[in-house]
């Protein structure tokens, strides 16, 4: 098996920011990034006793993932709630929404795996240089992650829908 291409990772957020997923008008991120990844930020605490054991304590992850640059672009849907959320220095519910994130392991495939969760959107910056108007922003996961899938027809259509549960098999 080859490895995967980067693109086989999509990352897409609700536009609505209204944090219902049948609802959601998603929207997919990633222009003009060259390197985008989430960022688990493993949460362990180890310490040694005084036995000369070590013990370690698995707090989960705190993910995190940076889209960097994001160039203001008034024809992209979330744009307009970059530009409030940083100009008017919002905070709190204002800047929770969805994230879906897909993973196209086999392009053959009816179905392909997802997970729908809330996150926090958060612009780091606003202005740039001469290659323009930059709003790079982080993106911090709150709350459960919910596993399911998307369909290669919605997916390709550009309005990808999510179905929680188990990948069903392909015929």
């Amino acid at each position: 098996m080859a490895k995967l291409n980067r693109e086989a990772l999509a990352h897409y957020l609700d536009t609505s920011f209204g944090l219902k997923e049948a609802s959601a008008t998603w929207e997919i991120i990633g222009d003009d990034i060259e390197e985008m990844s989430v960022e688990l930020n493993p949460d362990t605490e180890t310490l040694k006793n005084i036995l000369g054991q070590t013990k370690t304590t698995d707090n989960g992850y705190e993910p995190t993932m940076d889209a960097d640059p994001f160039y203001a672009d008034p024809e992209k849907k979330i744009y307009p709630k970059l530009r409030d959320i940083a100009l008017g220095q919002l905070k709190g519910d204002a800047c929770k929404t969805l994230m879906l994130e897909v993973l196209v392991e086999d392009t053959e495939a009816e179905n392909h795996l997802a997970y729908v969760q809330e996150v926090i959107v958060k612009p780091q910056s606003y202005g740039g240089d001469t290659a323009g108007m930059n709003i790079p922003f982080q993106v911090s996961f709150n709350g459960a992650r919910k596993k399911g899938y998307v369909s290669a027809s919605t997916l390709s259509s550009g309005n990808p829908t999510f179905t929680a549960g188990e990948v069903p098999e392909s015929l």
